[in-house]
């Protein structure tokens, strides 16, 4: 969507500092981000999305926030040209260390714009990992350019994390692509039986490894392989667990490759469910777009009574209030999250 205003007003400066300073009251006053520096031992988020594109009325502009430091992408020709102002209205509001591009290589080559620029557009890049706390827990982020994917964290599952946190006390927990360890650390605070995280990513893991210690967690399991290997690997564990998530990347990004991801996400969910105990719950997620929400729920159905299981849907959630979208705007709504328990 490109659409700014349906009003015969300009779209300038002035529109753009009225939508840039409604996402901010929306982020302070109605979801309670604080925007001052967080005192010592204080418990806070301070990695958050500021501006969620056609959800806060910027189609083609996202801006994340991780602490002092802003990153932003521009996913349109319009927004691209008015980088300038957006910058400058960022900078007299929020006051950044820097502004970071943490553009999309591909969306921009799809517009004709030229790639994203490693330097920041703002102030100075980071000189290496530095803190930032969801809800209270302490990660590491590195900003720096080819150390991280999307904008740093994957910020759209915060309240999924807190909510999968809510089943670990006395599991035993497994985490398939686990990345940075996000659903594990809140799980960790709830003091699982056991945590088993499965990561591809050898830098990531490491990451999700000082993330955990960093919260005091010394004894979980971290496994760096595939997942269909992972799977493999544990299905000498079959029953083994009582609460697991599956939180992969995009299965597709082409329409073309539609029925490929709907038979990677069947499959996934397959070897999945043969690894839990009956009355365990699994959290089973999708980020790709191109898959609806209803095709997503009947893949997931159809792996799991591949495998032999029975399922009882406890909640359809989405992506964390941060990230608001437009009535009827479906694709806005393209994290989904399935919150099953399994028979």
């Amino acid at each position: 969507m490109r659409l700014l205003t349906r009003e015969d007003i300009p779209a300038d400066a002035s529109l753009l500092a009225k939508r840039i300073d409604a996402a901010i009251a929306l982020r302070r006053d109605v979801l309670g981000f604080e925007f001052s520096p967080p005192s010592a031992g204080e418990a806070r988020t301070t990695a958050y999305r500021l501006v969620n594109s056609e959800g806060d009325g910027l189609g083609g502009l996202v801006v994340d926030r991780y602490g002092p430091y802003l990153c932003l992408q521009l996913g349109t020709a319009g927004m691209d040209r008015r980088r300038d102002a957006i910058l400058d209205l960022l900078e007299e509001r929020l006051q950044p260390k820097a502004i970071l591009d943490k553009s999309d290589r591909r969306i921009r080559s799809i517009e004709k714009l030229t790639q994203p620029q490693t330097e920041p557009l703002r102030g100075a890049m980071p000189d290496g990992p530095f803190e930032v706390f969801e809800e209270g827990l302490s990660l590491q982020v590195d900003l720096r350019p080819g150390k991280g994917q999307k904008t740093g964290l994957y910020l759209d599952q915060r309240e999924n994390r807190a909510c999968f946190a809510r089943f670990a006390h006395g599991k035993d927990v497994l985490d398939v692509f686990a990345y940075t360890g996000g659903f594990s650390l809140h799980a960790a605070r709830a003091k699982p039986k056991s945590l088993t995280l499965v990561e591809a990513n050898e830098g990531a893991l490491r990451t999700a490894q000082e993330n955990l210690a960093r919260n005091g967690v010394e004894d979980a399991d971290l496994i760096c392989v595939e997942w269909t290997e992972g799977l493999r690997m544990l299905q000498a564990r079959a029953g083994a667990y009582d609460l697991v998530v599956l939180d992969p990347p995009k299965f597709t990004q082409r329409r073309d490759s539609h029925d490929k991801a709907l038979n990677a996400y069947r499959d996934l969910n397959a070897q999945a469910a043969r690894l839990l105990r009956s009355g365990a719950i699994l959290f089973s997620c999708s980020c790709s777009g191109n898959v609806s929400e209803t095709d997503f729920e009947r893949a997931v159905a159809a792996g799991l009574a591949h495998a032999g299981r029975r399922a009882t849907l406890l909640e359809r959630r989405g992506a964390s209030l941060d990230h608001p979208t437009l009535p009827g705007f479906d694709q806005g709504r393209y994290l989904k999250c399935l919150v099953l328990r399994i028979d």
